[in-house]
């Protein structure tokens, strides 16, 4: 049963981390990429990975002040589902090479991860109090 408790503990506790470092990365490049621009979705690539899933890579292209950038996304966009399809792109305007298919309008989803994470790290604390509260 400790065992069990450890495992669990173990894997909140790194999904936490995850989320730690994750939702502020996010936060901030979100809030950078303001200004937008149209794209377009220019090729859809399915891989298997080493644990045999197969995410599906998006590649965009866009072209911000006569220059033709490119980025990568396995997000979901609902306006481009198939090559060809044109899509809002928003970007950095300092730095237009860093971009995104889709901008939050409020950092609320940032923040709920973010939060999140912090109750995971916290997590095995909790379960060693159960375990140790199981165990008398």
């Amino acid at each position: 049963m400790g065992r069990v408790f450890f495992m669990i503990g173990f894997a909140l506790f790194v999904l936490g981390i995850v989320l730690v470092i994750v939702a502020p990365i996010g936060k901030r490049k979100n809030k950078r990429c303001s200004a937008q621009t149209q794209g377009v979705l220019t090729h859809i690539s399915d891989r298997y990975g080493s644990n045999g899933a197969r995410p599906t890579m998006k590649y965009y292209s866009y072209t911000v002040d006569g220059v033709e950038y490119q980025f990568k996304s396995t997000a979901i966009n609902p306006h481009a589902s198939k090559v060809g399809d044109q899509c809002p792109i928003w970007y950095d305007p300092k730095k237009p090479s860093v971009a995104l298919e889709h901008r939050y309008t409020s950092n609320k989803l940032f923040n709920i991860l973010l939060l999140v994470g912090i109750l995971m790290l916290l997590s095995p604390i909790l379960l060693a109090v159960l375990y140790a509260a199981f165990n008398r």
